[in-house]
């Protein structure tokens, strides 16, 4: 219908590449390499273990930055997988997962650290695990929900902001603890740990992986919102190399300023690695300083998740798969403010709960299996469609994809193998989105659109 209100491209290259930093560089940075570095056993392996998840991060992220050059399309993955796998409940079980699951247990996730280190500030009026903090991590998500709902522009701004801040305060970690008299260089070494053979080596490497990969998900961020990307075909491809480069250097930055004051022995054994390594660099305001960085980067995962989950749901809608509301865009302000809503208030939900740690080990193999047959679908979509415009192609196919892939299969493997009755449920849950996705198909299907005069 003519005048019917549309998604609009504002977000150039700054945008999209502050939105994918700002989504990936969460607060799991500050808890996962305690149990990376106990799992593998030496400093060596534990910084490895970080580099060796980013290139295998990287050669996903370039497969998704040629499917995001060739369909620019509000949705992202569900876009590719629809495409790649017509006539199949995929693309509808991802959308599902991600908007009951994934995406919105993410989000709760986040805004529960959030809340957690607000409390930090708050003089003891928020506890830790009490039902204060959970309204706080609810309150945190409405706020940011509105900041989306206002429009692309303000989000973002706001994006930007958040991002530079968390960057500028990480870097300043990073030269605190590598400049700090209490550093030891040896403390790198040794690589490999003593007394461990080469096929525990690799199973400790891999169960490590279950930790690192959740910090590097997030480049296909900027993808879900590409239907809003000026000049998709240069800018997305670009944005997700630049943050990649950005995340990579700053997680093994951050490894290693962590590994360089404290003893591992000691860093195996923090539940709160960041604190305690600002704690032996600057002395006892350490505390305040480490809280306030968490803050920022959970406000700026928290708003990146609100900018890019909803436009799956949205995308659903859409297609007709959904409810009808969650497609429509506001008329002034150029948002699908319904799907950003509803987002926010399951996450919302979800957080006040507390349930959200669970959902997500139950979704964490599904939704890497997703991402598996996403770049599977790359090499279907050159056979079936080869002459789809391709404005980027990645570097070194077939091998980068192939390569991701491969990594990927044996990652899922390890979860099967060690975690299967929490797969099975997460598979489960997944599986009952069907009878919704054949509802909803048979629905679309007999409705038929109407003439307009």
């Amino acid at each position: 219908m003519a005048g019917t209100p549309s998604l609009q491209r504002g977000l150039g290259l700054l945008e999209a590449t502050t939105l994918i930093v700002g989504g990936t560089i969460g607060v799991s940075i500050f808890l996962v390499p305690a149990g990376v570095a106990r799992e593998v056993g030496s400093p060596g392996l534990a910084l490895f273990t970080w580099l060796f998840t980013g290139f295998m991060a990287l050669c996903g992220a370039l497969s998704f930055a040629e499917l995001a050059s060739a369909m620019p399309e509000t949705g992202g993955t569900y876009v590719f997988l629809k495409r790649a796998y017509p006539a199949t409940p995929l693309a509808f079980l991802f959308a599902w997962m991600m908007l009951f699951a994934q995406g919105t247990g993410n989000i709760a996730v986040v805004a529960s650290m959030a809340s957690l280190y607000a409390g930090h500030f708050a003089g003891g009026l928020i506890p830790a695990d009490s039902f204060a903090q959970r309204a706080v991590a609810v309150a945190i998500i409405a706020l940011l929900t509105a900041v989306n709902a206002v429009g692309l522009r303000t989000s973002g701004r706001v994006q930007n902001v958040l991002t530079g801040l968390k960057v500028l305060m990480m870097t300043a970690i990073v030269v605190a603890c590598l400049t700090s008299p209490a550093g030891d260089v040896s403390r790198l070494g040794p690589f490999l740990p003593q007394g461990r053979g080469g096929g525990e080596i690799a199973g400790s490497v891999a169960t490590a992986m279950i930790l690192s990969v959740f910090s590097y998900s997030g480049f296909y961020f900027v993808t879900h919102v590409a239907g809003e990307v000026r000049d998709p075909g240069r800018t997305l491809s670009r944005a997700i190399m630049i943050a990649m480069a950005v995340v990579l250097a700053t997680y093994l930055l951050l490894n290693v300023a962590f590994v360089y004051v404290l003893p591992f022995a000691e860093l195996q054994g923090s539940p709160r690695v960041a604190a305690d390594a600002m704690a032996r660099a600057v002395g006892p305001r350490a505390a305040d300083v480490t809280a306030l960085v968490v803050l920022l980067s959970a406000l700026g995962t928290l708003n990146a998740q609100l900018l890019n989950y909803p436009r799956i749901t949205y995308a659903l809608a859409s297609d007709g798969l959904f409810f009808k509301a969650i497609s429509r865009v506001h008329a002034s302000r150029h948002v699908p403010v319904g799907a950003i809503v509803l987002v926010g208030t399951w996450a919302s939900i979800l957080a006040l709960a507390g349930s959200y740690t669970q959902i997500l080990g139950w979704a964490a193999f599904v939704n890497q299996a997703f991402m598996a047959l996403t770049v599977i679908g790359l090499f279907i979509l050159r056979r079936i469609a080869p002459k789809m415009p391709r404005p980027y192609q990645v570097f070194g196919y077939p091998f980068t994809p192939l390569l991701y892939v491969a990594i990927l299969l044996w990652y899922l493997t390890t979860l099967l193998t060690t975690r299967g009755p929490q797969v099975l449920i997460g598979i489960g849950i997944v599986a009952a989105g069907l009878p919704f996705y054949w509802y909803w198909r048979r629905a679309s299907a007999s409705s038929t659109p109407t003439a307009e005069a």
